[in-house]
C-alpha cells in the first residue's frame, strides 16, 4: 500500500497531515496523521514501592487527571534529556539514575508519537519548573493501591496505564 501526505495543520508541537493511500483493491483511502516528535513518560520511584504520581489539570478532556508525569521531546534533544528536563519540571525532583524501560506507540491508528518509558530512581526533591498553563500537584501511591485506582476509575490516563503495569510486572521486562 503506498501513500503520499499533505500537510493540514502545521502546529507548535505537532503537524496534522492527509494520508493519501492506495488500497489492493485499487480505491484511494484518505486518513488524517499526527506527526508527533515523541515524548517521554517518567515513573518516579520515591521507594522501591512508592510511585511520584501528578494530578494534572487536562483542557484537552476538561478533568484532572491521575498520571505519570510525562512531556514531550524539544528538537535535537534526546529521550533521556527529556525525561530529565520532564522530571524537574513537573515534580520538581531530580533523578540520580534513569533506567529504559520500554518504548511504546500512544496511539498508532492516528498518530507516529513513540513514548519513553524511564524508571527514575535515586530522587532528590526540589522546586517544580512547571508551565503557566500547568495545574499540577504530586501524589504519592503505594504498588498495593494501583490495581483499584485503575479499576475504580481514578486512573483513566493510558500512557499512564502501560506504565504503572510496566511497574508492577517490571520483573518481566528487559530493563535496560
Amino acid at each position: 500500500m503506498e501513500n503520499n501526505e499533505r500537510l493540514v495543520l502545521e502546529g507548535e508541537r505537532f503537524n496534522v497531515y492527509q494520508m493519501e493511500l492506495n488500497g489492493s483493491d485499487g480505491n484511494t483511502y484518505h486518513r488524517e496523521v499526527i506527526r508527533h516528535p515523541g515524548a517521554v513518560v517518567l515513573l518516579p520511584l520515591v521507594d522501591p514501592d512508592t510511585v511520584v504520581l501528578i494530578r494534572n489539570h487536562r483542557a484537552t478532556v476538561g478533568e484532572t487527571l491521575l498520571e505519570l508525569p510525562a512531556g514531550t521531546r524539544e528538537p535535537d534533544e534526546s529521550p533521556r534529556q527529556t525525561a530529565a528536563r520532564e522530571l524537574i519540571e513537573e515534580t520538581g525532583y531530580r533523578a540520580g539514575n534513569l533506567v529504559d524501560m520500554c518504548e511504546f506507540y500512544s496511539a498508532p491508528g492516528i498518530s507516529d508519537e513513540l513514548m519513553y518509558l524511564f524508571m527514575a530512581t535515586d530522587l532528590t526533591a526540589g522546586e517544580h519548573a512547571r508551565e503557566a498553563v500547568e495545574q499540577i500537584e504530586n501524589q504519592l501511591v503505594h504498588r498495593s493501591e494501583i490495581h483499584q485506582l485503575i479499576a475504580d476509575g481514578g486512573i483513566r490516563d493510558a500512557k499512564t496505564m502501560v506504565g504503572l503495569y510496566a511497574f508492577l510486572f517490571s520483573d518481566h521486562l528487559n530493563v535496560k
